[in-house]
């Protein structure tokens, strides 16, 4: 893998139709503008620490979103998506040990892991609890809008640094 690709991000609408389409598209974009942030480096300027001391990467935040996708996961039942951190499956840091010459299996990991959110909430009640807990799909929309603005933040951050480049 050269450079990660740049995917086209669209603008959520003004007026959307219902609540989940709202929730929907805002957590679309918030997840693409995590790959713009990204989209153009190669795979060394994705794991460099561009703010030390800190461990954060831009790979390390593709890695911890696929991991933090897991909030939707339990509503399918399934066993544990066996992610790339550390290269280990079930290895829970995901700042720590980056590779990049495994950049291209930390996209991977993430697209599947996103992959699996929508399919495990398909159809599924904004008011409908999370299996075993007390929050509900409504939450958790909630909650992963506010994760992925956060670090798309650090995000900004980060690629300022590597190569200037600044956007929304």
């Amino acid at each position: 893998m050269s450079t990660w690709s740049t995917p086209e991000r669209v603008e959520p609408p003004n007026d959307p139709i219902d609540e989940r389409a709202a929730l929907e598209d805002r957590l679309e974009y918030q997840r693409t503008t995590l790959l713009q942030k990204c989209g153009g480096l190669r795979p060394e300027q994705l794991a460099q620490r561009s703010v030390p001391p800190s461990k954060l990467s831009l790979l390390g935040l593709v890695r911890h979103l696929s991991g933090v996708e897991a909030w939707f996961h339990a509503y399918d039942e399934q066993p544990d998506h066996l992610y790339f951190w550390n290269y280990v499956p079930g290895s829970a840091n995901s700042f720590e040990k980056l590779d990049s010459t495994r950049a291209a299996d930390d996209l991977a990991s993430y697209r599947a892991s996103v992959a699996r959110s929508r399919a495990a909430v398909a159809g599924r009640g904004l008011d409908e609890a999370s299996p075993g807990e007390d929050y509900t799909l409504r939450w958790i929309y909630l909650h992963m809008i506010e994760e992925y603005a956060r670090h798309n933040g650090h995000a900004d951050l980060l690629r300022e640094r590597i190569d200037g480049s600044t956007g929304e």
